[in-house]
């Protein structure tokens, strides 16, 4: 009777153990295709925001076919919606609602409001997408995942930050204290890349950074430096491309660890 009850005992405790398993594997299944659509939207973003800033840029006859950018951004946040724990829906539907009005009267607005706009959408995401990994972190339990990640994390929260700035200061660029003020965040910014780079190296090597960092040195450092603000603002989206791009390669790593590698995509837009 003894070894009877010792081989139900243990025959349950491996169901329970095969259970937890299971429902463990479900949801960071479900954390990794949230985080991978997330991912799909950040991209759609991006692409919303090169197109409508080249537009604004060149104001060619023919405008870009943003009704086809909406539609998808549409479709993703629904599917997003769809499958999102309930508790996190009402998130993602004002997240939504956000995604809707980048299309609005985008022929409208300048250049600066444009930017603003799609780079708050853009921060938006990628804080949705860090508040899953967080998570996801807890449940699986790696104090060791977590606070790397943490740190990695912080120094792209502080780069976007400094970015906002950033981008704030053009728009006065052509005074002499609104040029002061570009130059001291061109040097924080400069500062911030070269503190990613250590992050991801690979990912900050590319001609697009390079451009960037030589930039900003010569807005730093050169006291005629032609102020053109249409190009400062392409300067701004090619540092938020970067700065996107090493937070993809951490997502990537983190991910590898905790269920699979992300899918591969394109960044370059």
């Amino acid at each position: 009777m003894f070894i009877l009850i010792s081989i139900l005992v243990s025959f349950s405790i491996l169901l329970a153990m095969m259970f937890i398993a299971k429902q463990r594997h479900t949801t960071f299944a479900n954390k990794y295709e949230v985080v991978v659509m997330l991912r799909e939207i950040l991209l759609l973003i991006r692409q919303s925001r090169s197109h409508s800033h080249y537009w604004l840029a060149l104001r060619e006859e023919t405008q870009p076919d943003m009704s086809t950018l909406e539609a998808k951004l549409l479709e993703k946040s629904n599917q997003l919606i769809a499958i999102s724990p309930f508790d996190n829906k009402s998130n993602y539907r004002v997240f939504q609602l956000m995604l809707g009005s980048l299309g609005k009267g985008w022929q409208e607005r300048s250049i600066a409001r444009n930017q603003m706009i799609h780079g708050k959408a853009i921060r938006h995401c990628l804080f949705l997408i860090d508040e899953v990994v967080i998570t996801w972190l807890v449940q699986a339990a790696r104090e060791d995942l977590s606070n790397e990640y943490h740190r990695n994390w912080q120094q792209v929260a502080d780069s976007m930050e400094v970015l906002t700035q950033l981008r704030i200061s053009i728009q006065d660029i052509h005074s002499i204290e609104g040029f002061e003020r570009s130059k001291f965040y061109c040097d924080k910014m400069r500062r911030k890349i070269n503190l990613l780079s250590i992050i991801s190296p690979l990912t900050l090597t590319s001609p697009a950074c390079s451009k960037a960092l030589h930039t900003l040195e010569e807005l730093i450092n050169n006291p005629e430096f032609e102020r053109d603000v249409d190009v400062l603002y392409q300067l701004t989206s090619d540092i938020s491309l970067n700065i996107a791009r090493v937070y993809d390669q951490i997502l990537s790593d983190l991910t590898e660890q905790l269920h699979q590698p992300l899918p591969r995509v394109s960044f370059g837009i």
